[in-house]
């Protein structure tokens, strides 16, 4: 299989002088620069390879935005997750962040990469010599990628500078914001313009993850439904239920199969990133992994599901259990052969460990990003999902709730508890939401069961309006003080970007907890 190799294309590389001791002669190695960079096709291959990098940069470590860090923002600072580690993962999901946040920091920065390495490509292409129907394709996936990272700045951060041309360093200090329903102009504009252009699918020799007419869809049927606009994201949500019916797309038999490493390219993928441990790997399974346990050694669980989150799960929600908790360690105590801890999950107000050999578990690490493991290299080869079939079938779900009623969303929200195995709405227990208010919360819930950790949650809650009352109860659930309020739906701009803003400088008072 073939995957968009991550590499990066300089788009701007100055000429490197090397000063030897003895040889006081500068050596030019390189006298690359973005006015020369783009001659050839292979040229603009290159750098849109590089724009699809930006969105799992790599800068010695692979655990930048959607390599990780992006969940931060996106769930932690919800419900969802739960931060062990000192310092900034903590401060997110207590909602206690300042301004300095690195998360914050990191994710703005990375998503203007994308932004503005998409601009340079879109401002040089049409100079370079190339057959048109690929120069559109080409054109079409470099505005697709940048309407993405816009929604991502949007979601976290609301207006922002709206940059859709290559703009000079040192000429973006002070930019106006730019409200978000402009923002989405530009972002409809640039997903309207890949369902014209891009195909259905892609060629393995051509690159499977690339951006297809199904993800351009998906990200526009995305962006009506944060405005509630649900029938303009209806037109979007049935293009791509189509494109199931025709066998573009499919739902897994097996909710687990999705997540398993020798399936890399499950047909339920709408928009993914591929990794392979030698050429791109990741950290996710290192952040995601579960901590001193034998069939997935030297992980951290850094990033984990909060147990209250995890306790929503109906025990007889298969998925429940696709979570690593209550195992035997890998590491004996004290060198001998004997076995090491054994990890549970305490009971609710259990405090005590029923004896020395027993640790409980402050998390539950997710089984996602390192189920079925072919390789257990430091860097891993896991599969990055951001649009997939199940959030489209439950974005189906949410449309008819709010257009026609529950009765009309029911065989959609039933099609993912049934593939999970989860007891269907209508069965013995589980009654048929009776108005769109109770639909609308167990489509919310349903959500949330099937993509947790998927960069969803946050965005989700605030959607249904849901964002202060389920953060609130989850904070004073664990004997925190209630600090989610309306201000807070969009994040402090980051520090140093503020300082060089008088408008964001001025609007971060208003969003700190």
């Amino acid at each position: 299989m073939k995957s968009i190799r991550i590499q990066y294309f300089l788009f701007a590389v100055l000429p490197v002088l090397i000063v030897s001791c003895t040889k006081l002669e500068p050596k030019l190695y390189s006298d690359l620069t973005s006015n020369n960079a783009y001659q050839t096709e292979s040229d603009i291959n290159a750098a849109l390879t590089g724009v699809y990098a930006d969105l799992a940069p790599f800068p010695g470590d692979g655990y930048m935005l959607y390599n990780g860090y992006l969940v931060m923002t996106t769930d932690y600072t919800t419900d969802m997750g739960y931060s062990t580690a000192a310092g900034d993962p903590s401060k997110l999901s207590d909602l206690t962040y300042d301004v300095n946040n690195r998360y914050f920091r990191y994710n703005w920065q990375y998503l203007y990469q994308v932004i503005s390495n998409a601009n340079i490509l879109l401002s040089k292409i049409d100079a370079v010599p190339m057959d048109d129907t690929k120069k559109q394709r080409v054109i079409a996936q470099a505005r697709f990628l940048r309407a993405l990272a816009y929604r991502d700045l949007t979601d976290g951060w609301g207006p922002v500078p709206l940059l859709i041309t290559a703009v000079p360093p040192g000429q973006t200090a002070d930019m106006p914001l730019t409200p978000v329903a402009d923002v989405d102009k530009v972002i409809i504009e640039d997903c309207r313009f890949g369902i014209d252009i891009l195909p259905k699918s892609w060629a393995a020799a051509d690159g499977l993850s690339r951006a297809t007419k199904g993800a351009a869809a998906a990200l526009l049927a995305n962006v009506y439904l944060r405005a509630h606009d649900y029938q303009n994201a209806k037109t979007y949500v049935d293009m791509i239920l189509a494109l199931k019916d025709e066998g573009v797309y499919a739902l897994n038999p097996d909710f687990k199969n999705v997540w398993s490493e020798s399936n890399k390219f499950d047909k339920g993928f709408i928009f993914c990133i591929l990794h392979e441990p030698a050429l791109n790997g990741g950290e996710i399974t290192n952040h995601f992994g579960p901590i001193d346990n034998k069939q997935v050694p030297d992980r951290w669980q850094y990033y984990g599901v909060s147990l209250d989150f995890w306790r929503k799960y109906s025990d007889q929600d298969p998925r429940k259990q696709f979570f690593y908790y209550n195992y035997e360690g890998a590491a004996a105590r004290d060198g001998s052969t004997k076995h090491g801890f054994y990890y549970m999950i305490p009971a609710p107000g259990q405090t005590t460990p029923p004896s020395d050999t027993v640790k409980f578990l402050p998390n539950v690490a997710t089984k996602k990003y390192s189920y079925e493991m072919i390789s257990n290299s430091y860097y891993d080869g896991r599969t990055i999902s951001i649009f997939r079939i199940e959030d489209i079938i439950l974005y189906k779900a949410e449309i008819e709730n709010q257009l026609t009623g529950p009765a009309a969303a029911l065989p959609y929200i039933n099609s993912i508890r049934a593939r999970a195995g989860a007891p269907v709405y209508g069965s013995a227990g589980f009654p048929v939401p009776a108005t769109k208010e109770d639909m609308a919360q167990k489509i919310l819930d349903e959500r949330g069961f099937e993509l947790v950790f998927e960069y969803k949650r946050r965005p989700d809650l605030i959607r249904f309006g849901k964002y202060e009352s389920t953060t609130n109860a989850y904070l004073t659930s664990r004997g925190l003080p209630a600090r989610a309020k309306p201000n807070m739906r969009y994040f402090p701009y980051p520090l140093v970007d503020a300082q060089l803003n008088k408008a964001m400088a001025a609007e971060n008072a208003n969003r700190l907890p």
